[in-house]
């Protein structure tokens, strides 16, 4: 019997600040194909601590999630 495929293998999670209006910063949670580095989906936030608490419950998911979990859990469809 195999260990389920862990989403790790095929997806990294990073996270970029960008200016927004008025100044103000915005931060972008990325889920990326691990091997090309092409963009899944990105989630936006205003605030650094939700921002911060997305990206922990993300990583955390993609570390014990098995894969089909995964992928239903964050909208990845499966020919990605």
């Amino acid at each position: 019997m195999t260990a389920p495929r862990s989403p790790r293998r095929d997806f990294r999670v990073l996270t970029r600040r960008r200016g927004g209006y008025d100044g103000a910063e915005m931060y972008d949670v990325q889920l990326q194909v691990a091997e090309s580095g092409a963009l899944v989906w990105a989630q936006t936030f205003s605030d650094a601590h939700q921002a911060d608490a997305f990206q922990a419950q993300l990583e955390e998911d993609i570390d014990t999630l098995d894969d089909a979990s995964f992928r239903r859990k964050y909208g990845v469809p499966s020919n990605t």
